[in-house]
């Protein structure tokens, strides 16, 4: 048991901190460089105005990355950062870069996603109901989920973004809305894929065309782009894969761009 002192305790105190109003974004440093840190400070800072927009956080983008960088410096590892934002307050932490394996497999969710009105670019700290899912998953022997909506639409797995591969050979992602976040890494993907004369259609995408995929990738800014193993009952050859010629152009995190 931890016994908070009364110093220490008015940090947990803060109104915005009770009433879960954090905002939040996660990236990591590889080869002796920090991965899309702009768009990273960008998605931040439109959370921190939207939140809290008596600080004029808009205006923060350059002192902030200089703050990130400057800890940087000190130590060039390869690490994970997640910057927090909450009222007129930043937090850096930073920690040794733990690397998941690119290769899961994927369940449905139970619980269907509901339209709310959270802006798509506002990442916010409350993963509980994500990390049930996932904790049921894998009592069923799966890594992960991926969620629905009413309309049965694919939205998202549990914090990352969701591309398929069509028999086509077209990629797929969903839209970004209040149930799919406008992720850093999907976002590089969309813009860099038409590179390597890859076609790329943002749009609704539903179970049976996930069912029927030739390939399932998710995308994490942290976990980087994933190959999806299994869906359900469904298995996909990573061998050969378009999976495969992507990350062998851009990189495991979409790196080499």
């Amino acid at each position: 048991m931890k016994i908070l002192s009364n110093e220490i305790a008015q940090h947990y105190q803060i109104a915005s901190l009770n009433r879960g109003h954090v905002v939040f974004t996660s990236f990591i440093s590889r080869a002796g460089k920090i991965l899309f840190l702009d768009p990273h400070i960008e998605r931040l800072l439109r959370g921190a105005s939207f939140l809290f927009p008596i600080f004029q956080w808009e205006i923060s983008h350059q002192k902030i990355k200089e703050y990130v960088l400057n800890i940087f410096k000190e130590d060039s590892s390869d690490a994970y950062f997640r910057l927090t934002i909450f009222d007129d307050c930043i937090y850096l932490q930073r920690k040794v870069l733990e690397f998941e394996s690119v290769e899961l497999s994927l369940t449905s969710a139970i619980k269907i996603k509901t339209p709310g009105l959270i802006p798509a670019y506002l990442k916010l700290s409350n993963y509980l109901e994500a990390d049930l899912e996932v904790r049921q998953a894998k009592l069923n022997g799966f890594d992960d989920v991926v969620f629905f909506d009413w309309d049965g639409y694919v939205s998202e797995a549990s914090t990352s973004n969701l591309f398929i591969v069509t028999m086509a050979g077209v990629i797929k992602t969903p839209p970004i809305s209040p149930m799919v976040l406008a992720g850093i890494t999907r976002e590089q993907l969309i813009k860099n894929l038409p590179r390597m004369n890859l076609v790329v259609q943002v749009e609704p995408i539903t179970k049976a065309e996930l069912e029927g995929a030739q390939e399932i990738w998710l995308t994490n800014s942290v976990k980087g782009i994933r190959f999806v193993s299994q869906y359900e009952q469904n298995k996909f050859e990573r061998k050969n894969s378009i999976f495969e010629k992507v990350t062998t152009f851009l990189g495991r995190f979409g790196e080499l761009i």
